[in-house]
C-alpha cells in the first residue's frame, strides 16, 4: 500500500571534514503526527553531543571518519497508522589527515644499519584522499629523482641507496591533502659511521656573561686521521692565536679547540662558529651565540591599601633581561621565606591573614650577571574609622556661616562625605567640606534646617551619624518693600509689609515725619490701605517689625501720588505710496507728564540717531519722508513716566504705485494730497521729482 508519508527533502551524500560540522536534512509531510528517526547501518542513531537530531534534521558537531562511515537514512513514522516511510540513503565522503611517526622499514633494526647498504625509513603520515608526501633531512627537502635516494607516495616509503655517511641526519616527513596538512610526530635519526668523517664530541654551547668578563667556548670533533678544527666569527673572519680581527684581540683559542674570550665587549657578542673537517665527508658546523649580560629597569609599584584579616597578592614583574632575572622579595632588609603567614611565592609576595602590623615598605629585588635592580611597594594595612568629635545637634544662625563636625581618625586618612535630606552635598558657594571633615555652610539659609549625615569611609569600612540643624532665624521683611512706589491719584491703593523672626514679629506703618495716618488710611496686619489716594497722601513712610528676641528693623517707602498714563491720540493702521510721506500719530497724558518713544521693526528709534527722513514731533507722532517698501511693518508708541509705561500699536504699509494694475502708471501722483489716518499729507519734493 502507499504511504501517506512524503519526503519534501531527503539526505544526500556528501563531503566532509572530519572534525567540522555536518547537517543530513529531512523533511516530511503527513496528514497527522509522524516520529521522525534514524538509522545508520540499519541501527537507530542514538543522540549524543557531538550527534544529535535537530528537528528532523540529523547534525553533526563534529564528524568522526570512524563512528560516521556508514549508511544514514532518515525514517518517518505515523504514530497513530503504523505507517513508516525511509529515504534514500546519504553517507559522508569525509577528508581526513592523520600525523604518525617515522619508523625503519628495512633493515630490521638500526643495529643492522652499515655503510653501503640500502635503507628504507616509512612515513605514518595516513589520510583520505591519499596525501602527497615531502620528505626532509635536518630540515632541508629531499628531492624526487636524486640518484642516492628514491621516494614512494604509494608505499609512503624513502629508499636510501646505498646508505652512507653522508645520508647521516635527521629524518622527517609532511603530508598534505584536501583536508590539511600534517607533519611526522616522531622524527627518525640516521647515524652510519665512517672514520674519516668527524664527528662531534663536544658542542659549544650559549655563553652569558657580564662586560669585561671573560667567556669560554667548548669544540671538539673526532676521525680517522684527526679532524681540522676552525673558529669564524659573524662576519666570516677566521680566528687563529696568529691572526686575530681588530675586535678579538683578546680572543685565544687552544690546542683542544677550545675558544676563549677576556674582557668582553658589546661588539664582541655574536654567533660563533666551530667547523670540524673530516678526510671525509661534509664539514660539520657548529654554532654558539655570546650574550652581554644586561637588565633594564623595574616599573614602578603604586602604593596598595589592604584590610586587615584579607589575604593579598602584589606581583613583582621582573625586568627584561639576559639571563633572567631572579626575583626575591625584602621586608626591613630581610629577605621572605617561601612558606609562612607572609611569604613569596614565585614573583608574587603574598600576605595571608593581614594585621595592622603587616604595614610598611616591601622590596622587590631582581638581578643577573648585569647587576641588580630594585622597587619598593608602600603598603598601608587600612582601618575601620573611630570617632573623634561627632556632629552635634546645632543652632545656626541666618545670614551666618554654620559649621557642623564630623572628625575620624584611621589608616589611611579617611574620606568624609555629607549629606543633606538623604542627598549627598557636593561642594558649591554654599558649602564646603574641610580636609579634616567639618562641614562648613555659609550665609545660613531658612531651609538649611533639617538633617544632615556624615560618612565617613577606608577600605575597611565606614562610621556615619547624623544631627539635626535649627536654623534661628534673623528679624528680616519678606520681601524687602520697594523703596519707591507709585499709587494712582483718586483710587484705592495697598502698599504691604511683612516680615519674619524667630517670634512673629508685630509690624506697623508710620509717617517718616512722625505724624499720624490720615483717618481715610489703615494699617491692617502691615498692609498700608489708602481707601481713595489724595495728593496728601504722597510722602515718605516707615514700616516697622519688631519682636521681643531681636528688637525692630525699618524699612522706608516713598509713595508717589501719580496720574497713570492714558493715551489721548494712538497710531492707526496706514497705508502710503512709496516716495511720499507718512505720518503716525501718539500723543499721551498723565502726571508725572509722560515722555514718548518710538520702536519701529522691532528696535526702538533714537531720536539723535533718525537721519534726514524720520522725526518725532514734541506732541509724540512719528513722521517718516520719502518712505521705502523697507520702512512697511509694525510701529509701536510707547508712554512712560517714573509711575508706570503704555504702549499701542499700528501697522505702516508702503505701496509702489508703478505695480499696482492701472495703465497708464498714475502721472502727477506727487503733486497731490494723499490722505493718512485722516491727516492731508503733500508728497516731499524729493518724492515727486522721483515721481
Amino acid at each position: 500500500t502507499q504511504t501517506a508519508i512524503v519526503f519534501i527533502k531527503q539526505p544526500s551524500s556528501q563531503d566532509a571534514l572530519q572534525g567540522r560540522r555536518a547537517l543530513l536534512r529531512c523533511e516530511v509531510e503527513a496528514p497527522g503526527p509522524v516520529h521522525v528517526y534514524w538509522l545508520l547501518d540499519g541501527a537507530p542513531v542514538q543522540d549524543t553531543e557531538r550527534r544529535f537530531a535537530q528537528g528532523s534534521s540529523l547534525s553533526f558537531a563534529a564528524v568522526d571518519r570512524l563512528q560516521d562511515s556508514g549508511t544514514f537514512q532518515c525514517v518517518a513514522r505515523d504514530d497513530v497508522t503504523g505507517e513508516e516511510a525511509r529515504s534514500a540513503n546519504a553517507s559522508f565522503n569525509i577528508k581526513w589527515i592523520e600525523a604518525g611517526p617515522v619508523v625503519l622499514k628495512h633493515p630490521a633494526s638500526e643495529a643492522e644499519i652499515q655503510p653501503q647498504t640500502q635503507v628504507t625509513l616509512r612515513c605514518h603520515i595516513d589520510g583520505h584522499p591519499r596525501p602527497t608526501y615531502q620528505w626532509f633531512r635536518d630540515g632541508i627537502p629531499l628531492s624526487d629523482g636524486q640518484s642516492n635516494h628514491t621516494v614512494s607516495s604509494k608505499e609512503r616509503n624513502l629508499t636510501l641507496r646505498p646508505a652512507g655517511p653522508e645520508h647521516s641526519g635527521l629524518y622527517s616527513c609532511c603530508a598534505h591533502n584536501a583536508f590539511g596538512q600534517a607533519c611526522s610526530s616522531q622524527n627518525f635519526t640516521l647515524s652510519i659511521a665512517d672514520e674519516s668523517f668527524a664527528r662531534v664530541v663536544l658542542a659549544p654551547q650559549d655563553v652569558v656573561v657580564a662586560r669585561n668578563e671573560e667567556a669560554m667556548f667548548h669544540c671538539q670533533f673526532s676521525a680517522q686521521p684527526p679532524p681540522s678544527l676552525q673558529w669564524l666569527f659573524e662576519d666570516e673572519t677566521p680566528i687563529t692565536n696568529r691572526s686575530r680581527p681588530p675586535h678579538l684581540r683578546r680572543a685565544t683559542v687552544f690546542a683542544n679547540g677550545s675558544l676563549l674570550l677576556t674582557q668582553v665587549r658589546p661588539r664582541n657578542a655574536g654567533v660563533y662558529r666551530c667547523i670540524g673537517q673530516g678526510q671525509r665527508g661534509p664539514p660539520i658546523i657548529l654554532e654558539a651565540t655570546l650574550h652581554l649580560a644586561e637588565i633594564e629597569d623595574m616599573p614602578l609599584f603604586e602604593p596598595r591599601v589592604f584590610t586587615a584579616g584579607s589575604e593579598e597578592r602584589v606581583t613583582c614583574l621582573p625586568p627584561k633581561g639576559l639571563p633572567e632575572p631572579s626575583v626575591w622579595w625584602e621586608h626591613a632588609g630581610v629577605r621572605l621565606p617561601t612558606h609562612g603567614r607572609v611569604y613569596q611565592k614565585g614573583h608574587e609576595l603574598v600576605l595571608a591573614s593581614i594585621a595592622e602590623s603587616d604595614a610598611g615598605v616591601y622590596t622587590c629585588h631582581a638581578a643577573n650577571l648585569a647587576g641588580q635592580r630594585r622597587q619598593d611597594v608602600n603598603i598601608t594595612v587600612a582601618t575601620v574609622p573611630t570617632w573623634l568629635k561627632k556632629p552635634q545637634d546645632s543652632q545656626l544662625e541666618e545670614g551666618k556661616p554654620g559649621y557642623l563636625h564630623c572628625l575620624t581618625q584611621a589608616t589611611p586618612k579617611p574620606t568624609v562625605v555629607w549629606y543633606r535630606n538623604q542627598m549627598l552635598i557636593s561642594e558649591d558657594s554654599r558649602f564646603e567640606v574641610f580636609k579634616n571633615g567639618t562641614l562648613r555652610i555659609n550665609n545660613v539659609e531658612v531651609y538649611d534646617g533639617t538633617w544632615y549625615r556624615c560618612v565617613s569611609s577606608t577600605p575597611a569600612g565606614s562610621i556615619e551619624a547624623q544631627a539635626r540643624v535649627q536654623v534661628l532665624e534673623k528679624l528680616k521683611f519678606t520681601p524687602p518693600p520697594q523703596p519707591q512706589q507709585c499709587m494712582e491719584f483718586d483710587k484705592e491703593a495697598t502698599v504691604p509689609c511683612s516680615a519674619t523672626g524667630r517670634e512673629k514679629p508685630t509690624i506697623k506703618w508710620e509717617r517718616a515725619d512722625g505724624s499720624s495716618l490720615p483717618e481715610w488710611v489703615t494699617d491692617n496686619a502691615g498692609t498700608l490701605h489708602f481707601a481713595r489716594v489724595t495728593r496728601d497722601d504722597a510722602g515718605n513712610y516707615t514700616c516697622i517689625a519688631s519682636n521681643g528676641p531681636q528688637g525692630k528693623i525699618r524699612a522706608h517707602v516713598q509713595l508717589t501720588v501719580a496720574v497713570f498714563i492714558t493715551f489721548k491720540v494712538e497710531p492707526e493702521r496706514t497705508t502710503v505710496y512709496q516716495g511720499h510721506t507718512a505720518l503716525l500719530q501718539c500723543e499721551a497724558q498723565g502726571d508725572p507728564k509722560p515722555l514718548i518713544q518710538w520702536k519701529g521693526k522691532d528696535r526702538i528709534l533714537d531720536p539723535t540717531k533718525l537721519g534726514p527722513r524720520m522725526h518725532i514731533f514734541q506732541n509724540g507722532s512719528l513722521v517718516i519722508h520719502d518712505v521705502a517698501p523697507e520702512d512697511s511693518g509694525r510701529y509701536t508708541c510707547i508712554a512712560g513716566n517714573s509711575c508706570n509705561i503704555k504702549h499701542t500699536e499700528a501697522p505702516l504699509y508702503v505701496v509702489d504705485v508703478c505695480h499696482l494694475v492701472l495703465s497708464p502708471c498714475v502721472q502727477n501722483m506727487a503733486q497731490k494730497p494723499i490722505f493718512v489716518a485722516g491727516v492731508g499729507i503733500r508728497p516731499s519734493h524729493h518724492a515727486a521729482a522721483q515721481s
